[in-house]
């Protein structure tokens, strides 16, 4: 009995199959849709010389919860976010390096380096900012760096998702150095207010509890668990001047607040021995905080507005590539920006959330 041998292909057989799955392959890949790699979002967060111990102590706080922010509730991995501070003594793992004008042009190269078109940049900062010959300046260990270096750095970036976050003192006088088309800058004053600002206090309240989210519903904005950077600078414009406008000087040079949060608020940014301000004692801590006056209804100053502090900074939002921003907050009292037209103030910011590089749908 004869076993019959399998037959097997010759050399030529084998050359051909290959030829012809590799032509199948190139066929198929040729043909295939090709899928855009998703957005990341990269982040530098700055902040300037404290200067005096409490304002150390604001810049630290507001740093740390800005980075939490980011890469706990946003999900941004912590590789993505560069942390630079000009407080020497600030030491924290998340600090990258100190803030020098040379390293913050540093940072900003790298990132031009790697990020892309999709992504997200977020520019972040805080701290001592002045104005000097007319040209605004972040302090820093050594030279200064100026709102123009930043924005040369920021105009290499290749990502069309860009926002600025300029919480510093003296940095509405820097939007018209940051304004471009496409890029969304919010700043915690307006030109020429130079104090240091509470704004950025409560821009991360309004994120971290999420109760910026529908600020200025229905134009506005909606609640629906996300938070568009309009809806976090409205909210915290608003909330901003209100806790100003609750404190009262008494006749002993304290001051009067009412509000379980307002008084939480006021002693974190101004308590502590080297803090001018002192809170009067029997204050009520069980009260709600309520909606105040901002501005008199005359738009003049008369007896019962003579104790109350005055309110030295209007946020601004600008993402209309505009020299001047906008303020929610003004004589007329608080408008929330809304957006609803096409280059109109906010029509871009409300459909940038941070941590997220693609862009909300267009409002209907």
């Amino acid at each position: 009995m004869r076993t019959s041998l399998p037959r097997h292909p010759g050399p030529l057989r084998w050359i051909m199959a290959a030829w012809v799955v590799g032509v199948l392959a190139v066929t198929c890949a040729a043909g295939a849709p090709e899928t855009p790699a998703p957005g990341a979002c990269h982040a530098l967060l700055l902040g300037a010389m404290p200067g005096q111990p409490r304002f150390a102590e604001h810049y630290r706080d507001w740093l740390k919860r800005f980075h939490a922010y980011l890469t706990q509730t946003a999900k941004v991995p912590a590789a993505n976010v560069t942390v630079l501070s000009g407080d020497k003594e600030f030491k924290d793992p998340m600090v990258t390096g100190l803030a020098t004008a040379e390293s913050v042009r540093k940072a900003l190269a790298d990132l031009a380096g790697m990020v892309r078109a999709q992504d997200q940049v977020i520019l972040f900062i805080v701290g001592h900012g002045v104005v000097t010959d007319r040209v605004p300046t972040l302090v820093l260990p050594g030279p200064d760096v100026s709102a123009a270096d930043l924005a040369q750095g920021l105009g290499a970036l290749p990502a069309t998702n860009q926002v600025v976050l300029n919480l510093s003192s003296a940095s509405g006088t820097a939007v018209s150095h940051l304004a471009r088309k496409g890029r969304v800058t919010v700043s915690a004053t307006s030109p020429i207010e130079g104090n240091e600002p509470v704004y950025p206090e409560f821009f991360l309240r309004g994120l971290e509890s999420g109760r910026a989210d529908g600020e200025g519903a229905p134009a506005a904005g909606t609640r629906d668990g996300v938070v568009t950077v309009l809806e976090a600078y409205n909210w915290a414009a608003h909330q901003a001047a209100l806790w100003v406008s609750r404190l009262t000087r008494t006749e002993g040079g304290q001051w009067q607040i009412e509000g379980k949060e307002s008084i939480e608020v006021f002693e974190k940014l101004y308590g502590g021995p080297s803090s001018p301000f002192r809170l009067a004692a029997g204050v009520d801590r069980t009260k709600p905080d309520t909606v105040v006056a901002i501005v008199p209804k005359t738009g003049k100053i008369d007896e019962s507005w003579l104790a109350r502090r005055v309110l030295s900074e209007h946020a601004m939002l600008e993402d209309c590539g505009e020299e001047l921003g906008v303020a929610a907050v003004r004589t007329e009292g608080y408008e929330p920006l809304a957006g609803t037209k096409p280059r109109e103030p906010g029509s871009l910011a409300r459909r940038v959330v941070l941590g997220r590089a693609d862009l909300l749908p267009p409002s209907q």
